[in-house]
């Protein structure tokens, strides 16, 4: 059950997005991977709050006002196999190396570990006009009251992220 506090009757409490959802089938759009990686020091703040809640949310924005929110669970992988998998040597930079022969930034650095985020849903927006287009379009919704259509805002559910899993593997 989802908050509100508000009784739109008929209308869509969320204007933008009924203005602006995308729907098209996973495997006619996406492609790639759907989990996350990243490489982290195991030792920091944030593999604790990971231990204590896994549940995340991450969101990225670019300067074109495109934006995705991927939500799902984290998991802290430190197997040796995984993190040569995935290392990279410029990781030496952001750890450094301790002069012990065994901190030092290198692969078999006991600090270095991938945090994997099993995406549950993700939703984006694809920017659908030019800077000055989405202006017109904000300006157009201030005068008129109707939400502006700006982007192709797209919603992928736990159970399309599944399917393209299972399409991909």
């Amino acid at each position: 059950m989802s908050y509100s506090n508000a009784d739109t009757g008929s209308k869509p409490a969320d204007p933008y997005k009924a203005a602006n959802t995308d729907s098209p089938k996973l495997k006619e759009k996406e492609g790639g991977g759907i989990d996350l990686l990243f490489h982290t020091n195991t030792e920091s703040g944030k593999t604790d709050d990971l231990k204590s809640d896994d549940t995340i949310n991450i969101a990225f924005l670019d300067s074109n006002g495109q934006w995705a929110s991927i939500s799902g669970q984290a998991s802290i992988e430190t197997d040796r196999e995984t993190i040569r998998k995935y290392y990279s040597p410029t990781l030496k930079a952001w750890l450094g190396d301790l002069g012990d022969g065994k901190h030092d930034g290198g692969p078999e650095d006991p600090r270095i570990g991938v945090i994997k985020v099993h995406a549950k849903t993700a939703t984006y927006a694809v920017t659908s006009q030019t800077r000055l287009g989405r202006s017109y379009e904000v300006a157009k919704g201030t005068v008129t009251g109707q939400a502006p259509n700006v982007n192709q805002l797209r919603e992928l559910t736990e159970e399309e992220l599944q399917e393209w899993r299972n399409f991909s593997s």
